[in-house]
């Protein structure tokens, strides 16, 4: 049970599992849907990054395909816990009760400790990896991420674009001082047009 392949082992084929289930959901018509605005939120997140207008046809260009998403993050958990715990494995009390499902049991409780240390080394090294891995040879770091991502994104529509650049926008317009902001309430617009331009209005005022 604590023996390094075995933890290898063990951790690959919890990776496996969330994969597959992650392809199969993308073919449920409504999830696929979902991913569709997940791609449509990392395209106008990179459009914002790059410093561009948060226009469809901008947005568009852009890939589905973001370094800080969270299902990188999950890849990467799954791999930081496959490096840790088999080298952790070794080193804690060994258990030998005699019965294989009360050893895992004991095993897992063992390893519960280490949950908040293996998220915390995984949030950081995704951090270091979005800042200073995503050109050059060193991108390939990303990959195992990028092609999970593949899974849980989907090329989005036009309106589906739209709706992402419109609650970003909505975000930044309140963020910087608009209309809702001075209300202390929310605000809703009628259209993406009437966003942008209050937008407008707010910046020549």
């Amino acid at each position: 049970v604590q023996s390094p392949g075995f933890q290898a082992i063990t951790g690959l084929f919890k990776l496996t599992i969330v994969i597959s289930y992650l392809a199969l959901i993308r073919r449920v018509a409504d999830i696929r849907r979902v991913f569709q605005y997940h791609g449509a939120e990392h395209k106008t997140i990179t459009t914002y990054e790059a410093g561009e207008a948060l226009t469809v046809e901008n947005a568009r260009r852009k890939t589905t395909l973001h370094p800080r998403c969270g299902t990188t993050f999950l890849v990467m958990v799954a791999l930081v816990s496959i490096v840790l715990f088999t080298l952790l494995g070794s080193l804690l009390p060994r258990i030998a009760t005699g019965n294989a499902l009360a050893d895992n049991a004991l095993f897992f409780l063992l390893k519960l400790p280490f949950l908040p240390v293996m998220a915390a080394i995984t949030f950081e090294l995704q951090r270091v990896f979005a800042r200073y891995c995503t050109t050059g040879p060193l991108r390939v770091l990303l990959w195992p991420g990028f092609l999970v991502q593949k899974i849980t994104t989907i090329e989005p529509d036009d309106d589906q674009l739209e709706v992402a650049l419109a609650s970003l926008r909505a975000t930044l317009f309140r963020e910087h001082g608009g209309e809702a902001a001075a209300r202390g309430g929310d605000v809703t617009f009628a259209s993406f047009d009437d966003l942008a331009r209050a937008e407008r209005l707010r910046a020549a005022a």
